[in-house]
């Protein structure tokens, strides 16, 4: 069961929620974006891969780990177990398949796989990737993080999605560490649009407008790259796209450290 002293515990951490009401939406590509943009300016980023329905960080970071989370949780096994080396400076947890029949509590067993990890590796920046939609295990992990990133895409029912778990997260759990991020959209003023509708229905019926750290824009190259970001990021370096991904990046940060004094 998650308690006040253990999300306090990780006040000081910078760790980052990916979540969405909608799947496929691009969450995923643009987290592992991130992470290696990071680098730069942080030399241990860990990114814990929480879909054990559909896990695709393996895929998307070229790795294929020997163990994963759900080994783990099937055979009780320590969570070092399944560290794997994305790069010198990048970690993953990855998710694997579930086959069998969880109930909610196997969020509790996550939360308490996540917090051994914590104790044992000291790392700069975690990012958890989480399934999109509603769950326990999405709620004690928004809980404890530093920031809960709420994606939205071009896609109406992507908004419709985010602002009913944005809805549910704020209201019920009382999780205001909520900003948007919109991705995948043609220029900034169809994301600006987007926004201007997410922003309309949290003021009318939540009474509060959230942060957005930035808007993304579709880069034809990436699905080419998807295999080879390390390649991708160092030969797009100053493109457009990675500098923007650099300056959404810039804003995590400064919304944890800016969140955390507050706190």
């Amino acid at each position: 069961m998650l308690n006040e002293k253990m999300s306090s515990d990780f006040r000081e951490k910078i760790i980052v929620s990916f979540i969405s009401g909608k799947g496929a939406i691009g969450k995923s590509v643009i987290l592992s974006l991130i992470a290696r943009v990071l680098v730069e300016d942080f030399s241990k980023i860990l990114i814990w891969d929480n879909d054990i329905f559909s896990p695709i960080q393996h895929f998307i970071n070229n790795v294929e780990p020997n163990t994963r989370l759900v080994d783990v949780l099937e055979n009780n096994l320590t969570i070092n177990k399944a560290l794997t080396k994305i790069n010198e400076r990048i970690s993953l947890i990855g998710g694997g398949i579930n086959e069998l029949d969880f109930n909610p509590e196997i969020s509790d067993v996550l939360i308490k796989k996540f917090v051994e990890l914590m104790k044992e590796h000291d790392f700069d920046i975690v990012f958890i990737d989480n399934h999109s939609g509603f769950s326990k295990t999405i709620v004690d992990f928004c809980k404890i993080s530093s920031l809960n990133l709420m994606f939205l895409s071009d896609d109406p029912t992507s908004v419709l999605d985010a602002y009913g778990l944005t809805k549910i997260l704020y209201k019920a759990f009382s999780i205001n560490n909520i900003a948007t991020i919109v991705n995948n959209v043609i220029d900034k003023e169809d994301g600006m649009e987007i926004l201007k509708v997410f922003n309309l229905a949290t003021t009318n019926f939540l009474k509060k407008e959230f942060s957005n750290v930035g808007i993304i824009y579709y880069e034809k190259e990436l699905k080419k790259h998807l295999l080879y970001q390390d390649l991708f990021a160092q030969t797009k370096n100053n493109a457009e796209f990675i500098q923007n991904i650099r300056n959404i990046s810039n804003n995590i940060i400064n919304f944890v450290l800016k969140h955390q004094r507050v706190v």
